[in-house]
């Protein structure tokens, strides 16, 4: 299971790297300094980082160690998804998880969200909803879930602009967190968008104190989302 996490986790990376740098969906991994081809056996995840140093076997440049914090954590998730859900909840989870993945990433290092990882969300969420029964209150639910999300974090960026000149989000916020709104309840959703309030606060402080300035401060909150909704089904 941990291997399986940390494959998983080794795609979201290295998916969320071809969507920042506009690269192909299907390609061959290169190295981002010499690019040139890796191969297959310098690829398994976490081994080879350690088997290589941490190095590119090529150009011995430093391997981003992004990717093997993505690997163990991935792993590691995957694990307490296999002890604390059910088969199915296991695998719709870890699914789940490895595209929340790669909106982690993207926000968090251009701060964009990624549409296809979001439309395969909703394909996850339909995919767990009707499974196993089809009933249009279900659907009716969904769009009541979609709605809530995407109200929350409206109304509140509309107001803090009506206050501020400002967006308190970006604009991708409120889609993604009415996406994932479809996969939990209320109360989760709610618990979701406060605990993710409560780390960017955390952060965002934390930046103030380190740099001693208020001006030109912009946090990924979609990462926050991401994170969050990731460890929400184990709480």
């Amino acid at each position: 299971v941990f291997i399986l996490g940390a494959i998983a986790g080794s795609f979201s990376h290295a998916f969320a790297d071809g969507c920042i740098k506009n690269k192909k969906i299907f390609r061959r991994s290169t190295c981002n300094h010499c690019y040139k081809s890796i191969n297959w056996f310098h690829l398994i995840p976490i081994l080879s980082f350690f088997f290589l140093k941490g190095k590119c076997i090529y150009c011995k440049k430093e391997i981003d160690i992004d990717t093997l914090l993505f690997e163990l954590f991935f792993g590691s998730l995957f694990i307490f998804y296999f002890i604390y859900l059910d088969v199915w909840d296991f695998f719709i989870f870890g699914l789940l998880s490895t595209f929340l993945g790669i909106i982690f990433e993207t926000d968090r290092k251009k701060m964009f969200i990624d549409i296809f990882s979001l439309f395969m969300i909703i394909i996850i969420s339909l995919l767990y909803t009707f499974w196993q029964l089809f009933d249009y209150r279900i659907i009716i639910e969904k769009i009541f879930l979609f709605s809530f999300g995407w109200l929350m974090i409206f109304l509140i960026s509309y107001s803090y602009f009506m206050i501020k000149g400002i967006h308190g989000f970006g604009s991708g916020d409120k889609w993604l967190l009415a996406t994932i709104s479809t996969m939990f309840s209320y109360q989760e959703v709610i618990f979701i968008f406060l605990f993710s309030c409560i780390i960017g606060s955390i952060i965002g402080i934390s930046i103030i104190i380190y740099k001693k300035s208020l001006t030109n401060i912009k946090l990924p909150f979609g990462s926050f989302i991401c994170f969050v909704s990731m460890i929400c089904p184990l709480l």
